[in-house]
């Protein structure tokens, strides 16, 4: 059986959290989102998964960009924490990026390779941005991919559709939910 790593993406206040968020998905997804994550780092689920959180750290001189982004997961900003409805134990590697993919920290590709990960299984916000880039490149890059449909959100229902029509087109296996997984 082939070394995996699951990637949770982005799983920050400015994202989940619906009522102070700058920039959150919708309610139920992001619901689903904390509800996966918390089970996959309990190790009730993917209990041989590697785990690794994906973080935006958005740099502060990064004006305009943050302006359309409205403020959302600036380094250093509260936005840009762990949602606190997340149990962690430490045992998460924590990797930032600032741009779409996890891949643009060359520091994942390094840790993935130094565990022989071979296998991602992908989960997270934004279901169109960052979810779908991560797992795009991921399979261009040989990795086997699987992605937790009932585990990525977004803030529009159209984009997640189209979001797991292209990472599916472009290789990504998608299983329905954790359920579909091996307890």
């Amino acid at each position: 059986m082939p070394k995996s790593a699951a990637l949770l993406m982005d799983l920050q206040k400015d994202f989940l959290n619906c009522e102070s968020g700058r920039m959150p998905v919708d309610r139920s997804g992001a619901e689903a989102v904390l509800q996966a994550a918390n089970e996959v780092l309990s190790k009730r689920v993917l209990a041989k998964a590697l785990p690794i959180l994906v973080l935006n750290q958005f740099p502060v001189t990064a004006r305009i960009a943050n302006f359309f982004r409205k403020g959302a997961a600036v380094a250093g900003s509260a936005g840009a924490e762990l949602d606190a409805r997340l149990i962690i134990d430490g045992s998460a590697k924590v990797i930032a990026k600032s741009s779409p993919s996890a891949f643009s920290n060359p520091e994942l590709e390094r840790h993935l390779r130094a565990h022989g990960v071979q296998e991602l299984y992908v989960l997270g916000v934004f279901a169109e941005g960052c979810v779908r880039s991560t797992a795009v490149e991921a399979v261009a890059r040989g990795y086997a991919v699987h992605v937790i449909e009932n585990a990525v959100a977004t803030n529009a229902a159209w984009k997640k559709r189209l979001a797991l029509w292209a990472m599916k087109r472009a290789g990504a296996k998608i299983i329905p939910s954790l359920l579909a997984l091996e307890r």
